[in-house]
Order: structure tokens, then C-alpha cells, then sequence
């Protein structure tokens, strides 16, 4: 048993050399090697100890990836997180301080000019279908994007 917890521990150090990873993560790769639970659930419980395992950091450092990278809203990002195994309570805190620090509204106009740009020679109604689409697709809310390509109309029409 001891030399099984010592192997579980190698391929759980070996796992969080490449990146940061939650609970439920780290649990499905040691079941995937097929270590015993009582064993999976004592190398989580001694990584938790050290820290070295922490879903509240992971989330925000996830999160906050993800929307620096792919610019993806909320609702996708609520999705991936519990996917993930965080906690809703995790998540909601998560998704509050994430989108404090970065303007949902901004990300959404960020997303939507670099769309809008090869699409320009579309025409106008089926431009906005397609904004539509691609915003609801990156996760962000009607109200967000109804009020931009709301905007969006307004300035083309005044140019």
C-alpha cells in the first residue's frame, strides 16, 4: 500500500508539473491509472494540505485564462468551471470577481470587432444574424449583446 501511495503521488506530482489542476482533475487521472480510491483520496488530501491542489485558485487562474485569451463570456464559463468539478459556490465567486475585473461589455465589443471585420462585406441584416450567433457562441448574454449590436446599428446608420 505504501508503494502504491508513492506511485499515486509520482504521477499526481507528475500531472501538476504540467499545469494547475482541480480536485475533480487530478481525481479522474488517478483513477484513469487505476489507483484505489482510498489511496486517490489520500495523495488529493495530503496535496490539499500543501496547497499544491486549490479549486478556488485554480478557477480564478483558469477563468481568467480563458477569458484573456479566447475572450468567452460568462455562460461558457460557468459551463467549463463545473465541467471541472469546482463548486458552484467557487464558480459564482469566480465569475463575479473575473468579470470585475474584466468589463463583460468590453470583452463582448473586443469578440465582435474581430468578427465583424471579415465580414464586412456581408449584408447588414445577415452581418448582425451572424454577430449575434458568434457572441452567443462565445458564452455572453442576450442583454450584453442585444445593447451592442443595438450600438452597432446606431453608428452604422449615423456614418
Amino acid at each position: 500500500m505504501v508503494d502504491e501511495i508513492k506511485r499515486a503521488k509520482d504521477a499526481a506530482y507528475r500531472s501538476l508539473s504540467y499545469r494547475q489542476r482541480s480536485r475533480k482533475e487530478l481525481t479522474d487521472k488517478l483513477k484513469e491509472k487505476k489507483f484505489s480510491d482510498k489511496v486517490i483520496e489520500d495523495v488529493i488530501q495530503g496535496l490539499e494540505e500543501y496547497n499544491y491542489i486549490n479549486d478556488a485558485d485554480f478557477a480564478f487562474n483558469w477563468a481568467e485564462s480563458r477569458v484573456r485569451t479566447r475572450r468567452i463570456g460568462p455562460i461558457i464559463l460557468r459551463s467549463e468551471l463545473l465541467k471541472k468539478g469546482i463548486s458552484k459556490d467557487i464558480v459564482d465567486k469566480t465569475l463575479k470577481e473575473i468579470y470585475n475585473k474584466y468589463n463583460e461589455r468590453l470583452l463582448a465589443i473586443d469578440a465582435l470587432n474581430s468578427k465583424a471585420k471579415m465580414l464586412r462585406d456581408m449584408p447588414e441584416n445577415k452581418k448582425k444574424r451572424r454577430l449575434y450567433s458568434f457572441l452567443m457562441q462565445k458564452g455572453f448574454s442576450c442583454e450584453i449583446i442585444n445593447e451592442i449590436l443595438g450600438e452597432m446599428e446606431i453608428e452604422i446608420k449615423g456614418a
